[in-house]
């Protein structure tokens, strides 16, 4: 039996990387020109602030999460009259034929993962803040986990219903509930921060955040009163220079410009291993949801 199954991944894995290559060319296509455009328009402000850099990875936690979802949003329901006639009725087994989707996507992600990751380091290489990142090898790590578990998410519902339009109707939702519960363009209530802990987008700002360190960062606001201080202290013969900046320091010190639910959304004291291991979780989970729901919605057919 495990020989069977073996054999089944081995020929549709195969299948897959021989029939799949113009979808996935398409797809890394559009993935290139897609993170051109938000790094361009982002890159300037990350690492300069907090609000820029956070704003600049939830973009680029968007582009991955968005590249996931395309790549496997219709490739099971397209098919999966021809799955129940042709195939699941000799012996071909659920867990095997997805094993092999899992597979090929595995491979596509890892190499669109890998260009968003060059476009970003390029254009911070290009700004001057390769030294204030954090560790690139974190990012690309966390870049493909994202995007794959995208990827396989988008196979849950792609195994559950019965065609591409109607899974092309649910995407839209699928990316609105990443995006919103994020946390990062609203800020949540106890239930939806619950829930937050079930997506995808969240673990992928933690990870952002805490490898970038950016609570570590000024806020505009902080920055923009630290400047206007100094300015108003240069301007001042009468004081002893030591004293007005002590005394600036102190009256920033007594304003709380970053809330604590930043620093719990981006950090605290969470490692990003954490988020990684949060992502493989959801990878495996997704994997046996999308083997039941073909299971089930196969069975449907048949009927």
């Amino acid at each position: 039996m495990a020989n069977t199954g073996m054999l089944q991944i081995k020929i549709y894995t195969r299948k897959f990387f021989r029939t799949l290559k113009k979808e996935s060319i398409i797809s890394i296509f559009m993935g290139i020109i897609i993170t051109l455009l938000v790094m361009g328009v982002t890159h300037d402000s990350m690492f300069e602030y907090f609000e820029g850099t956070k704003t600049g990875m939830f973009s680029l936690i968007c582009v991955c999460i968005w590249i996931g979802i395309f790549n496997s949003i219709q490739l099971v329901c397209r098919e999966k009259n021809d799955i129940v006639k042709d195939e699941l009725d000799k012996s071909l087994h659920a867990t095997s034929y997805m094993a092999a989707h899992f597979i090929y996507q595995f491979f596509l992600c890892l190499i669109q993962s890998l260009i968003v990751f060059i476009i970003f380091t390029i254009f911070m290489a290009v700004g001057g803040k390769m030294d204030v990142i954090g560790s690139p090898f974190a990012y690309l790590v966390t870049m493909f986990l994202i995007m794959y578990a995208s990827d396989t998410m988008a196979f849950v519902i792609s195994t559950a219903v019965p065609n591409p339009i109607v899974a092309m109707t649910i995407m839209p939702l699928l990316l609105l509930v990443q995006l919103v519960m994020a946390g990062v363009l609203f800020e949540l209530g106890e239930a939806a921060s619950f829930v937050a802990n079930f997506t995808i987008s969240k673990w992928g700002m933690i990870a952002f955040g805490v490898i970038g360190n950016i609570c570590g960062l000024p806020t505009k606001a902080k920055a923009n009163m630290m400047d206007m201080d100094f300015k108003d202290n240069r301007s001042t013969e009468f004081i002893d220079e030591g004293e007005m900046i002590a005394d600036s320091l102190g009256e920033l010190d007594e304003v709380d410009f970053m809330s604590q639910t930043d620093l719990d959304n981006y950090g605290g004291d969470i490692h990003f291993a954490v988020c990684w291991l949060c992502f493989i979780g959801f990878i495996v989970a997704f994997y046996f949801i999308s083997v039941l729901a073909l299971k089930l919605t196969t069975r449907k057919i048949k009927k």
